[in-house]
């Protein structure tokens, strides 16, 4: 589907977000550099890589979802987005900076200021 409709797809307000700090990545960039940059980094995406690049998200998906059902019984209202993006944040910090930042277990500040950020150019 992607590659045969590639343009009936927008990279979204992320892309634009991204661009002046990124200038033109692998995610904001054109067509035709996004090309020939997604073919260098295709190797990188042998089988081993991707199981372990799975079980890592299964590892920090379960920390949230243990989370969760810790609170589902007690009626506690909570901002899911909040804990969606910080479980998000855990993932991209084991799989680019094998760094745990444990945002799923504690309040984050980095979470609620890209929140922030992202409502902000939302309008």
């Amino acid at each position: 589907i992607l590659k045969e409709n590639v343009f009936s797809y927008d990279k979204g307000v992320l892309s634009e977000i991204l661009e002046p700090f990124m200038g033109q990545g692998l995610i904001p960039a054109p067509f035709e550099v996004w090309k020939e940059r997604r073919r260098a980094v295709v190797p990188g995406f042998h089988q081993a890589w991707l199981n372990s690049m799975c079980n890592m998200f299964g590892t920090c998906t379960q920390r949230l979802v243990d989370k969760l059902d810790k609170i589902a019984d007690t009626g506690e209202v909570i901002n899911m987005e909040e804990n969606w993006n910080s479980c998000s944040l855990d993932i991209i910090g084991k799989a680019i900076f094998n760094y745990d930042f444990g945002s799923v277990d504690k309040l984050s500040p980095v979470v609620n200021a890209a929140l922030g950020a992202l409502r902000e150019a939302e309008h």
